[in-house]
Formats: C-alpha cells, sequence, structure tokens
C-alpha cells in the first residue's frame, strides 16, 4: 500500500513537470497573441512585428503594449506597418505579467522574470 502511493505521488509530480514555466503565460499567449504574432513569435510578413527580434523583449514596458496597445503607426525596419496593436485592458494585470514571462523567457536568452509588483508599476506610468 505505502508502496502504491508513493507511485502515485511519482506520478502527479511528474504529470505536474513541464517544459515551459509558464504554462498561464503561454495559454494567454496563443489565445491573445499567437493568432497575430505567430506561435513562434515570427510574426506575419510585413503587417505584425516579429516579438523573437522585439526591442521590447525584456523591457517591463511591453506591460502598457498588452494592456494598452499602441495607437499610432508601427514602424519597424525603415517601414510603416498599417496596423496598430489592439489593447487588452481586459487582462488582469497578473495575467499580463504571466505573457510577458513566458515571451521572455520563449526568445529573450538574458530572460529576468518581472514580477507582478514590475507589471503595476510600469502600468502606472504608461502613456495613455
Amino acid at each position: 500500500m505505502i508502496q502504491r502511493a508513493m507511485f502515485m505521488c511519482f506520478v502527479v509530480l511528474l504529470a505536474s513537470c513541464n517544459e515551459s514555466p509558464y504554462m498561464q503565460g503561454k495559454r494567454l499567449y496563443a489565445a491573445n497573441c499567437a493568432n497575430c504574432h505567430m506561435d513562434d513569435g515570427s510574426g506575419l510578413a510585413s503587417l505584425i512585428p516579429p516579438l523573437k527580434s522585439s526591442k521590447l523583449i525584456g523591457d517591463v514596458s511591453m506591460a502598457c503594449v498588452i494592456a494598452y496597445g499602441i495607437r499610432d503607426t508601427i514602424f519597424r525596419d525603415s517601414v510603416f506597418l498599417p496596423r496598430e496593436m489592439p489593447s487588452f485592458t481586459r487582462l488582469s494585470e497578473t495575467e499580463v505579467t504571466n505573457i510577458i514571462n513566458y515571451v521572455n523567457h520563449t526568445w529573450h536568452n538574458d530572460f529576468k522574470e518581472t514580477t507582478i509588483l514590475d507589471v503595476e508599476a510600469a502600468l502606472k506610468k504608461c502613456p495613455k
């Protein structure tokens, strides 16, 4: 009986292990961001900028872009992109933090975890 209980604990622990420690961020990214920025962060040709090479990667100001979008035309690589970044004001600060950590963990070599306190502070300073 004890061996069976230990085995079940091992199975539960093994099942809880995953390749990404930011699963909620991954799910939120898939639901809100991947349609435009693609699953691999490559963007959509000349319409949507890639996240993999974005200057926002690793910067907490990404919280402002996620929450409030970009209303101006986006200028990238000497080209004006025809679409604005939509806002996601319905996302909580926790959800924004999780997306930032997933994106940074996935595409930023010098990844440093962003805390909800970092996001709260950044959102207070966002231009609106």
